[in-house]
């Protein structure tokens, strides 16, 4: 799907849920690409980086503990405006992930559940531009909730900062060999911009070096000639 295609969609949804009774959180995402453009510059535009630590890596069974993100807007990363907060998934945290992410029972007993922390994290996104890396992983989890709670899948727009790199930095791969795909890690891309990634494995640490690599890879598609927000979701964008 492209942007038309979104749009398209997001205005079917509208017409299929007239008249039935949403929330006001709901009623908003349903509006998040109101005077989205296709011919609008990307740089323009304001996004939100998001990470997503969890109990494990099978979307299926696996569950968010953790969610982190902060706003880009105007080509700078906005500190003042990070939003991080620890989630209870309601299930045990496996051994294996808590030597990944360090996040121990204990320190998410307390915290709220998915939906509470999620509805906030709504309200924080609004209409912006989601930017994840390897966004399918994160955003698979964030529809989940979507469609639990509304019954549609969030309807902001969703870029890949993998999907980026790919496109400006990985020489062109027509038979499928993925020479380049290591060069898209997360920890590569930051020591090739010379970043320091204090945090990392921490839903906020992974998402600021994320806002910090999409502030690199914003300038090398515009140099690559894409500058549109219909030519960043054809090279970046990612559908749940």
């Amino acid at each position: 799907m492209n942007i038309f295609g979104a749009l398209l969609y997001n205005r079917w949804l509208k017409l299929r849920l007239a008249g039935k009774e949403l929330s006001e959180q709901g009623q908003a995402n349903l509006r998040a690409l109101e005077g989205m453009r296709p011919r609008d510059r990307f740089r323009d535009k304001s996004f939100v980086v998001v990470d997503l630590e969890t109990t494990g890596l099978d979307p299926y069974k696996d569950r968010v503990i953790s969610v982190g993100a902060v706003r880009f807007q105007g080509g700078r990363v906005r500190l003042g405006e990070m939003f991080c907060e620890l989630i209870n998934p309601g299930r045990d945290i496996p051994p294996d992930s808590i030597k990944v992410h360090a996040i121990l029972p204990d320190q998410v007993a307390q915290a709220r559940p998915a939906w509470d922390v999620f509805e906030d994290f709504l309200k924080y996104l609004g209409t912006d531009i989601l930017v994840a890396h390897h966004a399918r992983f994160d955003l698979f989890f964030l529809n989940r909730v979507m469609r639990e709670q509304y019954g549609f899948r969030l309807q902001n727009l969703v870029v890949d900062t993998v999907l980026m790199c790919r496109a400006v930095l990985i020489e062109p791969d027509p038979y499928g060999q993925r020479k380049g795909a290591k060069r898209c890690s997360l920890d590569t891309l930051a020591e090739l911009y010379g970043l320091h990634v204090p945090d990392r494995h921490t839903a906020m640490g992974d998402a600021l070096a994320t806002a910090l690599i999409l502030q690199r890879l914003l300038p090398e598609l515009e140099k690559a000639g894409w500058r549109t927000m219909a030519d960043l979701v054809k090279v970046a964008g990612v559908w749940g």
